[in-house]
């Protein structure tokens, strides 16, 4: 009918502009996503100083290292303990929300402290590329090392996958059964036709699974498409919480038997609640583990106010979680990272044969 033809031409035409125009983003989000899959053991592999500290005596109390860091960097949005030391020879991790001067600042800041000694060991801008290689691509991937400018654009390249995807489907929906049960093998007939039917194939079987990823990656950042988030936040003095941390970390393992402490969030500002987050025992889902749920605390008594159990709670915040987990495969294991990192690349690929397709049609 001549309607399916003027839509497929016009999805054909729609598909290769995407493909053309926002192909390197594709290359770079693709690359950058695998290489992140194992960023932690790699970064602990690489910073041995960072995780084999000499033990010497009893640690310092994570109070009294969070005070100090407050102390030395102020005008801070928001301030977290991210790691606790995961044996005797590790060290204390702070990530700090610094309040942006530029639009284009990076905000984020790391700080790694010595838990026997209170020395800083380590600290420094998610923008630099050095000491921290793994943490300056962690910001790459999702903003560009462009700030808020840059999540925005990470946000639209999200929809432009999609609508690449979805496109892509319509062009090649009379190969889509065959090329998925794999009855359509490479045809090598001549280079043009072996990059295309590769570029199908490879489009057929990781359509559904870099949807999610797009998909995800779009809905994480889907706060910097309303004005709210491009005003940049004024000077304010540091809070200091008056609670003791170890007492409320205490506390919430005695209120919540079971109950794994992961990261504390502490308020910066006066009238916001100190929120220990971790697991639960009791969570079962595989897409609501880690430190999905919390117990608040009131920042000035240290009295526990709510219990944050990510099983009760609502459809939205549920969805949150599962869409974050989704997106860097915290479920699984290794093998899944592993999925994670061979299915990444597939973007980047398409992007690559994609063009070659387009520049063999435009010659």
């Amino acid at each position: 009918m001549a309607w399916k033809k003027r839509l497929t031409k016009t999805a054909f035409k729609l598909h290769g502009w995407i493909g053309l125009f926002a192909g390197l983003f594709f290359l770079l989000y693709g690359i950058t996503g695998s290489l992140l899959m194992f960023r932690h053991q790699l970064d602990r592999y690489f910073n041995p100083e960072l995780h084999r500290i000499k033990p010497a005596g009893q640690p310092q109390p994570a109070d009294q290292l969070y005070r100090m860091v407050l102390r030395t960097h102020p005008n801070l949005r928001k301030l977290v303990i991210h790691d606790f030391p995961a044996d005797q020879f590790d060290c204390y991790e702070f990530m700090l929300y610094k309040r942006q001067q530029k639009l284009t600042d990076n905000y984020l800041y790391y700080v790694f402290v010595n838990p026997y000694t209170g020395q800083i060991i380590r600290e420094g801008s998610y923008g630099s590329l050095r000491p921290s290689f793994f943490r300056w691509l962690y910001t790459l991937h999702y903003s560009l090392q462009l700030g808020i400018p840059g999540m925005l654009l990470s946000g639209m390249m999200g929809i432009a996958m999609l609508l690449s995807l979805l496109t892509g489907a319509v062009v090649y929906r009379k190969h889509f059964w065959q090329a998925f049960r794999l009855r359509a093998g490479l045809n090598l007939k001549n280079r043009r036709t072996a990059v295309s039917s590769l570029h199908r194939i490879l489009g057929v079987w990781s359509l559904g699974f870099t949807a999610v990823l797009f998909f995800t990656g779009f809905w994480m950042l889907k706060e910097y498409f309303t004005p709210e988030q491009w005003t940049l936040p004024k000077y304010q003095a540091a809070y200091t919480v008056p609670a003791n941390i170890d007492s409320m970390v205490a506390s919430a393992k005695k209120i919540a038997p079971g109950f794994k402490p992961i990261a504390v969030n502490i308020p910066t500002t006066k009238g916001v609640d100190v929120l220990v987050r971790g697991s639960l025992p009791t969570t079962g889902f595989f897409l609501l583990q880690g430190k999905a749920s919390g117990l608040s605390f009131d920042a000035v008594t240290g009295r526990f106010k709510k219990l944050s159990d990510i099983d009760k709670q609502g459809f939205d915040q549920r969805f949150e979680t599962e869409v974050y987990n989704l997106h860097i495969g915290f479920y699984g294991g290794d093998y899944i990272r592993w999925f994670y990192v061979v299915l990444g690349l597939l973007p980047g690929l398409l992007s690559v044969t994609g063009a070659l397709l387009w520049l063999k049609r435009s010659s």
